[in-house]
């Protein structure tokens, strides 16, 4: 298996990038990131960001863009991302009213996206697991109803378990459509409370909401010692380690952490 490449996403430093995307950067790269998982480009040009990544010794996994937006104008943001250097795409967003039809638009998009050697992923959150569609889980039901050569995926693991799903079900399921794995990692004392977390983030759960709250990777209730051998299974390029919130942490703190635990964990396969 090649070395697995090791990214930052940037939603939980996002307001720092409004102000100094380089800096951000500069500060992930010091901590050993190899490449960066965008949230959009922060009003900078293809060019200005490839030139940023250059100086920092990082590389463009990807970004996510909205479906509908990408379906709007899929030529102008094929080619920008692959001016920065992204290989992979994540499609946000997703319809599932009339699939049989987003399917079908997915198909031209993915052909699109290979020219600019591009790949379509899909990323969950907890509802993909909590709502459903003809009797599966819309994760489950998305994956099933696109072709792999079409549509990969990137399963976040932290919310396929807060939304009730199994992350290592979806890991053997889908082991050759997942290039790029989420490490989220949270804590609860108790799964049946949690509803829909989004109701009360930025805040910590209550005990009502069975005390919720973002850890760093590693830190938390997720079994990663026993996902390990199945993510690796997966013979993924990339792994993010995924965090939300810091709170009253040092959010670079956090994802120094996250991506020691990470290695740590892996030197021991």
């Amino acid at each position: 298996m090649n070395k697995i490449k090791m990214a930052s996403p940037l939603y939980i430093v996002r307001e720092d990038c409004e102000r100094d995307l380089a800096g951000v950067l500069k500060k992930l790269a010091q901590i050993g990131f190899d490449g960066i998982e965008f949230l959009g480009f922060f009003g900078h040009t293809a060019e200005e960001v490839k030139q940023m990544l250059a100086e920092n010794r990082l590389e463009a996994l990807g970004n996510h863009v909205p479906y509908a937006e990408l379906t709007a104008n899929a030529d102008d943001i094929f080619a920008f991302h692959k001016t920065v250097g992204c290989r992979y795409l994540t499609v946000a967003e997703l319809p599932l009213n009339d699939f049989s039809v987003v399917s079908t638009v997915l198909d031209d998009l993915a052909v699109k996206a290979a020219a600019h050697e591009i790949r379509l992923l899909y990323h969950n959150h907890d509802q993909e697991l909590t709502e459903k569609t003809d009797g599966q889980q819309n994760l489950a039901y998305i994956m099933d109803h696109t072709k792999a050569e079409t549509l990969a995926l990137e399963p976040d693991l932290g919310w396929i378990a807060i939304g009730g799903g199994d992350p290592g079900h979806y890991l053997q399921t889908y082991a050759d459509r997942c290039p790029v794995i989420h490490l989220k990692d949270y804590f609860t004392t108790d799964h049946s409370k949690l509803g829909r977390v989004r109701e009360f983030v930025p805040a910590r759960g209550t005990a009502e909401r069975g005390y919720f709250e973002f850890r760093p990777t590693g830190y938390g209730v997720l079994n990663l010692p026993v996902l390990m051998p199945l993510c690796l299974a997966c013979e993924p390029e990339w792994m993010v380690m995924d965090h939300d919130l810091a709170y009253e942490r040092d959010s670079y703190d956090d994802l120094k952490i996250s991506l020691e635990m990470v290695r740590t964990l892996l030197a021991m396969h």
